[in-house]
Order: C-alpha cells, then structure tokens, then sequence
C-alpha cells in the first residue's frame, strides 16, 4: 500500500526501512491518534509500529522529546510497547507492535477494567520521572489552549472558562512531588493484550500529579461514582486529601479537553459531534 500513501509518509517509512533493514515492508495504517499518523510495517523478521507527527501536534503542546523519554520509560517497566527507534527531532517514533484490543467508552465503565487501569496508573506514578523534563500542570495547559482560542476566534463560552479556571487554580492546593503521568487516559490509547494493559500516544506525558491521571479518566468515560471505587481500588491509595484533588482537577480537565478540542479546530482536527456543546454545558452550569 506503499503507493497510496501521502509523499511524506512514503518519505518516512523507506527512512525507517533503511535504518532498521525492513525488507519491503507490509505497510498497513493504523487508526487511532487525532493529530498523528501510525503505520504497522510488517516483514519477514519485523513487526513495528511507525508513529508520524502530523503538523497540527506541536500547536498543540506535544512534545515529542517527552513522548520519546516516557514511552521508553514506561515500556522498561511493562507499561507501554517498546522503543525501537527515537527521532524526536524528525517527528518519528518506532515500537514493537501489541496485538490486543483497544476497549471500548462501555468497557472502561466495567469494574473489572478499570479496576486494572487503575493498578496500571498506580505501577507508572510509582516510576522515578526522566530527568530533564519539565512538570506539566493541567491548569496551565487548560489555560494556554483558551488563550490561543481567545486569540484567534473568540467565544463567550472560552471567555468564560477562562475567567473561571482562573478562580479554580487559585482553589488547588499546592501541588504533591510530580511523578510520571500519561495526561491523556482515553480508552482509545490502551490495548488489552489479555494477560495485559499497554498505553500508547504518550505525546502529553511528563512529570506531574497523579492525581490529573485519574480526574483525566474518569472526566473522559464519564464514570459513575461504583466505577470511580473500582479505580481507585486499583489504584491501591484512597484518601481524603487524594479525593478532593481528583474532584477539583476533574473540572480543569474538562476545561483542558474543551480548549484543545477548539484549538484542534483551528488546526482542522474537528473534534466529536456534540462534544464541545456538552463540555460547556457541564463546565458552565
């Protein structure tokens, strides 16, 4: 299918196939990532996953040094595929492809699974962080996407966010030692592999507090109080000071999902029907 591929992705994979020694490789696109492209290239003695910056990610906060340092750390500890080949600088990241299942928004309000993600998040945030990268605060990141937003096409509803996250930053209390964090918990970036949970797109992680990880997953599958027990379960930590953290960054996560769904729009990644209708309705009553 090499052929029918975009000239830069061709590009891309015959640079690949010739610093890894793939022999024409099979080349199959793989769905997933918003702003980036993932390529399986299959030969004789290869199994891959080649993952391609698209131009809308690095507007859009990703760092590709962090998502190299991270997946690598986290794959040393059986959390995430393993690194084969880094070029942070060319936008490239390859991995050993997972076979496994991607589960489902339905899946991730089942006990059984989040109860396991929560033990996954737990074996990560227990990880020294890589030195040299900076903390990531959700506040801020929150921030800087309705800024770009206000800057560029202007709305009621961003302004209004804005004003608010102000106010809910200056509520958190002051943030515990950072440890390392995915920040971007969807169920589309894991994979079951059955004796196993693996993450990928680590493009947002970074040091920072655990406690976001949790708010993010919970604030993306929409979890009812029984399945907020069964992470935290998982999780194995369950205190006051940990639940009230969860519960004031849960609102500044949905803040962060509405600004990068509109500043994704500016950079034509048009976000899920109805999505930012319902985020402002939640934020804003």
């Amino acid at each position: 299918m090499n052929g029918q591929l975009p000239e830069e992705l061709q590009v891309a994979v015959a640079a690949v196939a010739a610093e890894l020694g793939l022999a024409s490789p099979e080349v199959t696109v793989l769905s997933g990532g918003v702003a980036n492209r993932a390529l399986r290239l299959r030969d004789a003695r290869h199994d891959l996953v080649l993952r391609v910056a698209g131009p809308a990610a690095a507007a859009l906060g990703a760092s590709r040094s962090a998502e190299c340092a991270m997946q690598a750390l986290a794959a040393g500890a059986g959390l995430a595929a393993a690194v084969v080949l880094a070029r942070p600088e060319q936008g490239l990241l390859v991995t050993r492809f997972v076979a496994g299942r991607t589960p489902s928004q339905e899946d991730m309000r089942d006990p059984g699974v989040i109860t396991r993600v929560g033990g996954w998040m737990a074996r990560l945030h227990a990880l020294p962080p890589p030195p040299g990268l900076p903390a990531i605060d959700f506040g801020a990141r929150a921030a800087a996407y309705l800024e770009t937003v206000q800057a560029r096409s202007p709305s009621a509803a961003a302004g209004e966010l804005a004003r608010r996250l102000v106010a809910r930053r200056r509520a958190l209390p002051a943030a515990p030692p950072a440890a390392p964090c995915h920040h971007d918990l969807h169920h589309r970036n894991f994979i079951d592999d059955g004796a196993r949970l693996l993450v990928v797109d680590w493009e947002y992680a970074g040091p920072g507090d655990p406690a976001a990880d949790l708010a993010a997953c919970i604030g993306y599958h929409e979890l009812a109080p029984p399945a907020v027990e069964a992470l935290l379960a998982g999780y194995g930590r369950d205190d006051a000071a940990l639940r009230a953290r969860i519960g004031m960054l849960r609102w500044i996560f949905g803040c962060l999902w509405y600004g990068w769904n509109a500043a994704a729009a500016l950079e034509g990644v048009v976000p899920e029907p109805g999505l930012q209708a319902r985020l402002a309705a939640r934020l804003l009553d």
